[in-house]
């Protein structure tokens, strides 16, 4: 192995990095396993998501989103949902 393609291996441009995060989330539709540990994952830490809505997530993980971006507006929706159930005293 030569020292250009040592340091090609430890030091990953970004492009390489963003396609091997996005290779991840693609191998989730294909492991049942993966699948099923993160819905128990989701259940332990108190996600407040239901199954139809962790998948959700998922799909748009896997299509691209942006998980910061995608985070932010889950998270914001489970706030208006938590305030809209709140009973409101007068």
């Amino acid at each position: 192995m030569s020292r250009g393609t040592e340091l090609e291996i430890a030091n990953p441009e970004p492009e390489q990095l963003a396609q091997s995060d996005t290779d991840s989330f693609r191998c989730l539709q294909t492991s049942p396993r993966l699948h099923v540990a993160l819905h128990g994952m989701s259940a332990l830490i108190h996600t407040r998501l239901s199954k139809m809505a962790l998948d959700l997530c998922m799909e748009l993980l896997e299509a691209g989103v942006n998980a910061q971006a995608l985070a932010e507006v889950v998270l914001h929706v489970l706030d208006v949902k938590e305030k809209i159930k709140a009973p409101t005293s007068y």
